[in-house]
């Protein structure tokens, strides 16, 4: 028989949508937790905030019930005694406060949110004693470190390494897009200074010295930067004939630009977790990408890795990463990073803290 874990899954944010459509627009959660129902030994409740409608929705077999305030959140998920509660954010300090009335261990998921400062910083460490545990993506290489130094996380409590998301890329036929280059070298984000796109160009700018059949292309979408980035290219003489700045595409056409790239680069400064570069690693593009927590985690010994705002290091990364067979970075993905193993950690860390 069984030993099934009772979890009560809580999302903090007020909706004002219809139910139905805050699970649509919750795509890593309701992917979650599709993933725990189908193990068969954890059985999930979700509850979330509704500003003015009660609610149960089911979804993938799990249940999801909506509530008008804290305090009936709260009442039901203590009525259910689970074994164990994930509350997704490290915020939310009063809806926390109320939730140490239920005798179940509480453990909070990092969602790229910065430390905390000001009043925010001490109002968690007033509630942190009800918190079993912290979940990030790159823990064990230091990801949770700055919420230690700022003192919102007590230095003796419990943190766990845990993937925030598999790939939500809709199953492919593998076609690939016309991408040129030998190699292709596909960046995608936004044009923004946490993500860098200056120092993928400089990189770039190097690379075409040694790489004459080399090209970059920047999948972007906020332009914040594009006026500098594209003085950037412009300062590239020839070479920047070779540097493609790209309008955004929907969601379920970007596998086919993974799949057409010979090398996924990332400049970013931060990240919570990195899901353009899980979602490049299933679709077998060797990664080059900044030596920060999140990706550490994600990539292991895949590719390369190199300092943020380092372009002479990107650039010999993406010659490094050039040589990663495509396989091993699939075999990575499926192996490392799939949905079934985001919700068997999941399951391994509720289980420890029962």
């Amino acid at each position: 028989m069984k030993d099934v874990l009772r979890l009560a899954m809580v999302m903090p944010p007020v909706v004002d949508v219809p139910p139905a459509d805050a699970l649509d627009r919750w795509t890593t959660v309701t992917a979650t937790i599709a993933a725990l129902a189908a193990r068969g030994d954890v059985a999930t409740v979700v509850h979330a905030r509704h500003r003015t409608t009660p609610a149960e929705v089911a979804h993938a077999g799990v249940t999801v019930r909506f509530h008008t305030s804290d305090a009936a959140l709260v009442a039901a998920v203590r009525a259910e005694r689970p074994d164990s509660v994930h509350v997704h954010g490290l915020g939310w300090t009063r809806l926390l406060r109320r939730l140490r009335s239920v005798p179940a261990p509480v453990a909070l998921q990092h969602h790229g949110e910065p430390v905390f400062t000001g009043r925010a910083r001490w109002g968690h460490r007033l509630v942190r004693s009800g918190v079993a545990a912290y979940l990030f993506t790159g823990a064990d290489h230091g990801q949770a470190q700055p919420w230690l130094d700022a003192g919102v996380i007590a230095p003796d409590a419990a943190v766990f390494d845990v993937l925030e998301a598999a790939s939500l890329l809709p199953d492919g036929d593998g076609s690939a897009v016309p991408l040129a280059g030998n190699p292709a070298v596909l960046w995608v984000g936004r044009l923004v200074p946490g993500k860098d796109p200056l120092t993928a160009v400089q990189a770039f700018a190097l690379i075409a010295e040694r790489q004459p059949d080399a090209h970059l292309h920047l999948l972007a979408t906020d332009r914040m930067l594009e006026t500098q980035v594209r003085e950037a290219v412009g300062r590239l003489g020839t070479a920047a004939t070779r540097v493609h700045v790209h309008a955004p595409v929907p969601h379920d056409r970007i596998g086919a630009w993974y799949s057409a790239a010979d090398v996924f680069l990332s400049t970013s400064h931060h990240e919570g977790s990195g899901y353009s570069v899980i979602e490049a690693l299933s679709r077998g593009c060797p990664p080059a990408v900044t030596d920060i927590p999140p990706h550490r985690s994600i990539v292991g010994d895949l590719g390369a890795t190199f300092a943020v705002g380092d372009a002479p290091a990107a650039a010999r990364a993406i010659e490094q990463a050039m040589s990663t067979p495509r396989a091993d970075v699939l075999d990575r993905s499926r192996n490392v990073l799939s949905w079934e193993r985001v919700a068997a950690r999941l399951a391994d860390v509720h289980r420890s803290l029962r």
